[in-house]
C-alpha cells in the first residue's frame, strides 16, 4: 500500500496567492493529499470574517466534503493596525524572519497527521527553504504568476549583473534595452516589463532589496509548479526556464478552473461579497456589461477615478463597477456630482464581488482591469476580452503579453512607462467602445475564445495541466515510498 501523502502549503499572506494556492490545494485533496495550509493569523482572521464563519464551522465544512484538511496559523509578528500589503516591504521583512516559528508550528501539532511529503511553498515565501531543509522534505516551488515574469523575478540577480537592474527611467522605452538572454525561450523581455520594484526610483526603498533576496532564494527548489498552461506559454520549454538544477517544472494551471468545471466553489475573499448584482446581470443583454476592477491591492487618484467614471459614462456601455473602500489611495472615493444619478439606468456599483461568477455571466462583454495574473486567467477561461490598466510588480509584463503576444486585450499608452499619467475620459471611452464594438472587439473575442477552449482542454483528463499535475503526484509519491 502506498502511504498517505502529506503537503504542507505556505501561502504569502494576499488575498491573490491564497487563492491559487487554495485552489490547488484542494486538487491534491480531492487525490487524496492530507493537506496542511499554512498562512498567518492576520489572513486568516481576514478570510474567515469575510465569509461570515468561525474556524471550526470551516474545519467542519472542509471535513464533510471528504477532504483531509487542516489549517494552521501563525503571527507575522505586525502589529494590527500595520497595513501589510499597503507595506509590502515589511511585511516580507516580517515574512522572512518566521522559518523557526513555521518549522515549530509543524513539528508541534497533531502528531496522528501523516509525515510530511513536501513543503509547497509560495515562491514568495523564501523562510520555507530552510524549513524544508531542517524537516528533509522536498520543498516546491509554486509560482502564482505567469511564467514570463517568473523566469524575469527568478533571474532577478543575473539581470543586475548584466545591468538591466535597476531599470533607468531613459531606458523603459529604449528598444535597445530589450532583454534576450533569459532562459525559457520567451520573446524579447522590455524594460517595462521588468517588475516595477526594480525600477531606479525604487532602490533605495526597501523592496528593491527584498525582492532581490527573494529571487536568491526562489531558485532554491526541488520541484518547480506554475499556475499556468503550457498552451498559453509556447510550450513545456518556456517552464524549463524554471528549473533548478535540473528539477522538474511544470504548469498546472489554471488551478481554479477543474473546481469551476466541476461546480466546485473554491474561491476565498477578503471581503465580504456582494451578491445582490447577479440579479442586476441578469437583466442585461448578452454580451454587453463591461466589468470594471482592479483586483485587492491596486489603488488610484481621486482625480484619475473621476476620469475614469465620467469615461464609463460617455462610452453608453452598461456597467458594473467594483470600488473596494481603500481604492482611492487608501480611501473611499466621492464620484463626480451627478455621476451615479446619470447612470442608474445601466451601472451598478459593489465594494466586492465573486469575480468568477461575473465573468462567467453571460451578460460580460469585457473587462477593465489591473492584469493581476489570477484575474488575467480567469479572463482567459471565461472567454473575456480585457483592457489592462496595470499597477504595480507583474502587472505591466501580463499586460504586454495581453495585448502583443496572446493579442486579445488593449491597454492605455503609455502608463506603463508613467503609472502618474492621468488617463483621460476620452480615452477611456474610445478605448472601451473599441473593446466593445466594431472588427478589433471581434477579433479580440475570437482570440480570447480560442484560449479559452485551449485552458479548459487543458486542465480535463488527458490535458497538459491535467497529466502535468499527476506527473507531480507520481513524483511525490515515489518519494513518500522511499522514505518508509
Amino acid at each position: 500500500m502506498m502511504p498517505l501523502l502529506h503537503a504542507v502549503i505556505v501561502s504569502f499572506p494576499a488575498q491573490g496567492h491564497i487563492n491559487p494556492l487554495m485552489n490547488f490545494a484542494e486538487l491534491l485533496a480531492i487525490r487524496g493529499f492530507f493537506i496542511t495550509f499554512v498562512t498567518t493569523e492576520w489572513m486568516d482572521q481576514r478570510l474567515l470574517k469575510a465569509a461570515s464563519k468561525d474556524a471550526a464551522t470551516r474545519d467542519r465544512e472542509v471535513q464533510e466534503r471528504g477532504f483531509k484538511f487542516r489549517f494552521l496559523s501563525i503571527s507575522d509578528g505586525l502589529p494590527p493596525e500595520h497595513g501589510r500589503t499597503t507595506q509590502l516591504g515589511e511585511l516580507f521583512l516580517a515574512l522572512q524572519a518566521l522559518g523557526p516559528a513555521i518549522e515549530s508550528l509543524l513539528t508541534t501539532a497533531d502528531k496522528s497527521v501523516p509525515p510530511i511529503t513536501c513543503i509547497v511553498s509560495d515562491s514568495f515565501v523564501s523562510c520555507t527553504a530552510e524549513v524544508a531543509k531542517s524537516l528533509g522534505v522536498p520543498r516546491v516551488v509554486f509560482w502564482t504568476c505567469g511564467t514570463a515574469n517568473s523566469i524575469v523575478q527568478a533571474n532577478a540577480n543575473f539581470l543586475l549583473s548584466q545591468g538591466h537592474i535597476p531599470v533607468k527611467e531613459e531606458d523603459l522605452n529604449s528598444k535597445e534595452k530589450f532583454i534576450t538572454c533569459l532562459p525559457g525561450k520567451l520573446p524579447p523581455i522590455r524594460p517595462t516589463d521588468i517588475v516595477s520594484f526594480f525600477r531606479e526610483k525604487h532602490i533605495s526603498e526597501i523592496i528593491y532589496s527584498v525582492y532581490l533576496y527573494e529571487s536568491r532564494i526562489q531558485n532554491i527548489a526541488d520541484y518547480v509548479l506554475v499556475n499556468t498552461f503550457e498552451e498559453l506559454e509556447g510550450g513545456e520549454e518556456a517552464q524549463m526556464g524554471l528549473s533548478v538544477n535540473g528539477c522538474p517544472a511544470l504548469a498546472i494551471g489554471p488551478v481554479f478552473l477543474p473546481n469551476f468545471l466541476q461546480g466546485r466553489n473554491s474561491m476565498h475573499s477578503m471581503w465580504e461579497e456582494d451578491k445582490t448584482c447577479f440579479q442586476w446581470l441578469d437583466a442585461q443583454q448578452q454580451g454587453s456589461v463591461l466589468y470594471v476592477s482592479f483586483g485587492s491591492i491596486a489603488i488610484k487618484s481621486e482625480r484619475q477615478l473621476h476620469e475614469l467614471a465620467l469615461g464609463l459614462e460617455a462610452c453608453g456601455y452598461p456597467f458594473l463597477w467594483v470600488l473596494r473602500s481603500d481604492i482611492a489611495e487608501g480611501k473611499s472615493v466621492d464620484l463626480p456630482e451627478g455621476f451615479k444619478d446619470r447612470t442608474k439606468d445601466r451601472a451598478l456599483i459593489v465594494s466586492w464581488t465573486n469575480q468568477l461568477k461575473v465573468l462567467s455571466h453571460p451578460s460580460l462583454g469585457g473587462f477593465l482591469m489591473h492584469c493581476g495574473w489570477n484575474s488575467t486567467l480567469e479572463a482567459i477561461s471565461m472567454g473575456v476580452p480585457l483592457i489592462g490598466w496595470p499597477y504595480f510588480a507583474d502587472q505591466f509584463i501580463d499586460c504586454r503579453f495581453v495585448k502583443d503576444i496572446w493579442k486579445f486585450g488593449l491597454d492605455f499608452e503609455g502608463v506603463d512607462v508613467d503609472e502618474f499619467k492621468l488617463v483621460t475620459k476620452e480615452v477611456v471611452e474610445s478605448t472601451i467602445r473599441n473593446l466593445m464594438e466594431g472588427c478589433l472587439a471581434k477579433e479580440l473575442k475570437e482570440n480570447v475564445v480560442r484560449l479559452k477552449k485551449v485552458a479548459s482542454k487543458a486542465v480535463m483528463e488527458g490535458g497538459t495541466s491535467y497529466t502535468n499535475l499527476n506527473t507531480f503526484i507520481e513524483d511525490m509519491q515515489k518519494i513518500a515510498k522511499s522514505n518508509v
